[in-house]
């Protein structure tokens, strides 16, 4: 059978994995397809083209409509990729190839622009960043119960809340609420990027990965936050369970933890449940639920607060690391026996988490003035038409 060529404008191609930052070693783990043929493809005086099916898979690899391929790179806009001081993997190791982190910023600089031309169209005012007062100290506790302030946190709400996922999405909206513009990538392991932070044109955008858990991404939403306030842009993956080696890292990190379990809420908890030292798992495991964050970060404020002392947080840290280990060893073996242990995840819902709720919003007005259809909604959003309804009815209780 003859091979149907993709006769893809390669000077396009060229451009787009420049403007993007994407390298040739990068597309060849991501595409399956050998070096020596993605260098053929982006060897303009090279006659090899790729198949259409090749072709599609660059496209999704660059996280690109397919037909971009076809066009003229002149007509192609290319947001540019912000500087960091510091791009940091796991543990402070040096990142030697970007290309994924770099992808996952152009997308979610993407869909920002994307919600200014929504919100133009349906004459919903500009989205614009309510700064906080200026901080006037260095102490993380000040800044913990100053940003709670700023955001309109309430201990009560925080505890009212039913699951991680609802207070994620409590945190996310309230932080958006400021104009800090709050959007998911995919594609990067967790372990390399847990979030970024960064000012696009004195606008604050936060990213965070798809693919964290709801306390990680409550966690990063408010440590991230914290790198806006001080205006340095930020790349990063630290676990607060861990010790962070980077004084800001170290400042971000204890203003989430207060902020997220106060000390003296904590210690009010504790009493009140009469919950003393030696904690057991189930005890950590209460807490973490109480305040709607993960197990490692109890742990942290436990040793914190002084509750603990260093061996015992060691200690804590590598029992819970080895309980995740051996879930994601479990989850692992499932998928290759194709075995599933949980019901099948609600794409609506997921749309709904992975989505800036300025964009939802958006999206579910656009529906309601006719702009989109059910069929436009399912396209944007990467998921079946069946479950627009379920994004839509959930976008809709913050629209109206």
């Amino acid at each position: 059978m003859a091979t149907n060529f993709a006769l893809i404008n390669k000077a396009t191609l060229i451009f787009i994995c420049n403007g993007k930052g994407v390298s040739i070693d990068f597309l060849a783990q991501k595409s399956k397809y050998s070096i020596d043929k993605i260098k053929r493809w982006l060897d303009i005086n090279d006659k090899l083209l790729p198949s259409i099916v090749q072709a599609k898979t660059l496209a999704d690899c660059l996280h690109i409509p397919f037909a971009s391929l076809y066009m003229d790179s002149k007509d192609i806009p290319l947001k540019s990729i912000p500087s960091f001081k510091k791009k940091r993997t796991v543990m402070n190791t040096a990142c030697n190839d970007n290309s994924a982190i770099n992808i996952a910023i152009i997308d979610v600089l993407t869909a920002f622009d994307f919600l200014m031309e929504t919100n133009k169209e349906l004459g919903i005012p500009n989205f614009s960043y309510i700064a906080p007062p200026s901080m006037n100290s260095n102490d993380p506790k000040v800044w913990a119960d100053e940003i709670r302030k700023y955001l309109d946190l309430r201990i009560e709400e925080q505890f009212n809340l039913p699951t991680a996922r609802k207070f994620y999405l409590y945190l996310r909206n309230k932080v958006e609420n400021k104009g800090v513009f709050v959007h998911c990538f995919n594609g990067i392991p967790v372990d390399t990027v847990r979030g970024f932070a960064i000012f696009n044109n004195k606008q604050p955008i936060i990213g965070l990965n798809a693919d964290d858990r709801y306390p990680a991404k409550s966690f990063s939403v408010i440590h991230e936050l914290v790198h806006i306030i001080k205006r340095e842009p930020s790349l990063c993956n630290d676990n607060y369970s861990s010790f962070a080696t980077l004084s800001e890292e170290i400042f971000c990190n204890a203003v989430a933890g207060e902020l997220l379990v106060p000390e003296t809420t904590l210690n009010v908890l504790l009493l009140n449940e009469n919950c003393k030292s030696p904690y057991n798992l189930t005890d950590i495991k209460r807490m973490a639920d109480t305040f709607s964050v993960s197990k490692e970060v109890i742990v942290r404020r436990l040793l914190d607060i002084g509750k603990i002392d260093r061996n015992a947080y060691e200690a804590y840290s590598k029992i819970l690391l080895e309980e995740l280990e051996k879930q994601r060893a479990q989850n692992r073996i499932n998928r290759v026996n194709g075995v599933s242990t949980s019901f099948p995840p609600d794409m609506g819902r997921i749309a709904i988490d992975r989505t800036s709720a300025s964009i939802c919003t958006a999206l579910y007005l656009g529906y309601a003035a006719d702009m989109y259809s059910k069929f436009d909604l399912a396209n944007h959003l990467g998921i079946k038409l069946d479950k627009v309804d379920v994004f839509l009815k959930e976008a809709g209780t913050w629209s109206n």
